[in-house]
């Protein structure tokens, strides 16, 4: 098969599971507007709702996991980036898992409560930082393993920063005004940009994990604020 054939099905294939995550999200966002919804933030008092919650948010992720574990078989690891080697690489994954441990200690320390600091640990590294990461910088990049490297950078992250719309947004109502300052003030370009360094990250660490613990433990900062 021709470099630019392959080139072409792989943006499909791109483009196919931005749909299905862009579909993912207008549901959460629907939840959110009709008030079924249950935020991290409040999911000590639904604990197994909120985890089911996430969970139907995650089929997405696993399924993709499912699927390249089925067809690539032994070649699964080293194709998706999944190990870890390298001194400095390693010793970057001790930092970020202390970090993230020393922010749990802290948390259950002085935030009263003990329960939302533990599922927001679960839901910011797990459902988040692995779940985004796979999909975007890792499965989509896959698809795209033919193509020149702007191509493998920006179609990815493109859809990333797109799918950041309603949650920029606080989930409000998503106005004509809105969305041109999404577009227009720099926020867009920044969670492109972001997410292309993140995709640099993974390339030149030569893992996944590096890019999880990092993205998981930015967004999980926000239990500081709780």
């Amino acid at each position: 098969m021709k470099e630019k054939t392959k080139t072409m099905l792989g943006c499909l294939a791109v483009l196919a599971i931005g749909l299905i995550e862009f579909i993912s999200v207008v549901w959460v966002y629907r939840s959110v507007q009709s008030g079924s919804a249950i935020s991290v933030r409040l999911a000590s008092g639904q604990p197994i709702a909120f985890l089911c919650q996430c969970l139907f948010g995650f089929l997405i992720p696993a399924a993709l996991l499912i699927l390249f574990a089925l067809a690539l078989k032994k070649e699964f690891a080293s194709e998706l980036y999944f190990r870890l080697q390298g001194k400095w690489q390693r010793i970057c994954a001790a930092v970020l898992i202390a970090a993230i441990l020393g922010l749990t200690v802290y948390g259950l320390i002085v935030k009263p409560d003990k329960a939302s600091i533990l599922l927001s640990l679960f839901y910011y590294l797990v459902f988040i930082g692995f779940g985004e990461e796979f999909v975007i910088r890792d499965a989509c990049t896959w698809f795209l393993r033919h193509a020149s490297w702007p191509l493998r950078y920006l179609l990815p992250n493109i859809l990333f920063g797109a799918l950041h719309l309603f949650a920029d947004a606080g989930w409000g109502e998503i106005s004509a005004k809105v969305l041109l300052r999404f577009l227009f003030t720099g926020t867009f370009l920044g969670y492109v940009f972001g997410g292309c360094l993140f995709q640099l990250f993974k390339e030149r660490s030569g893992t996944i994990w590096l890019p999880v613990l990092l993205h998981g433990l930015m967004d999980y900062t926000v239990i500081l604020t709780y």
